[in-house]
């Protein structure tokens, strides 16, 4: 199999030559679901007069793409723009890959007094955990294209990396496993 990358505005393009699509769809499924990566798991709202609810206001800033472990703050009063660059770090390590999402528009004497802690996990547990937006299309029976966009705190490279480590290491397991049977 050969594997030809080409980076493209955000973009890894992979063309897969001599792959089957079962290979192709393992590596794209590692990249949805069993990559580790850090989202906002806890927060405590203190005070919100927003216009979104709490559950909403939670759920926008659970979706926004981190990399690291800790705890982030939100104190901000109206009329103002809300984003993810806002959010200041209380403790821990945690980078916040693009500073100008969107989260809220507040006006005159409205608030939003909030705390955030953040866990890393999988997209097998919550889509916010998803490492990677993932498509794939066959040009002939020996030729796969994946396009690999992040939507996490790694990127696409690091995505591709992981999912191929990942598929390694169950790869070696299985051979592990299945030698057991050998001697039936």
């Amino acid at each position: 199999m050969d594997m030809a990358i080409k980076e493209s505005k955000g973009k890894l393009k992979i063309e897969l030559t001599g792959a089957t699509p079962s290979f192709a769809n393992a590596l794209r499924r590692i990249m949805i679901s069993e990559i580790p990566t850090s989202a906002v798991e806890e927060v405590y709202i203190k005070d919100n007069n927003s216009a979104l609810q709490d559950e909403l206001l939670s759920h926008r800033i659970g979706l926004i793409p981190l990399k690291g472990e800790g705890t982030l703050k939100l104190q901000i009063e109206g009329p103002a723009s809300v984003k993810s660059g806002d959010l200041k770090l209380v403790n821990g390590n945690i980078t916040i890959i693009n500073k100008e999402i969107p989260i809220v528009e507040l006006l005159k004497n409205q608030k939003i007094d909030l705390t955030a802690k953040t866990k890393i996990s999988t997209g097998k547990e919550h889509a916010k955990w998803q490492a990677a937006i993932v498509g794939y299309d066959y040009k002939h029976p020996e030729k796969i294209n994946l396009e690999i966009e992040s939507c996490s705190g790694l990127t696409e490279k690091e995505i591709l990396k992981k999912s191929l480590e990942i598929l390694k290491e169950k790869a070696r397991n299985f051979k592990v496993e299945i030698s057991k049977y050998r001697s039936l």
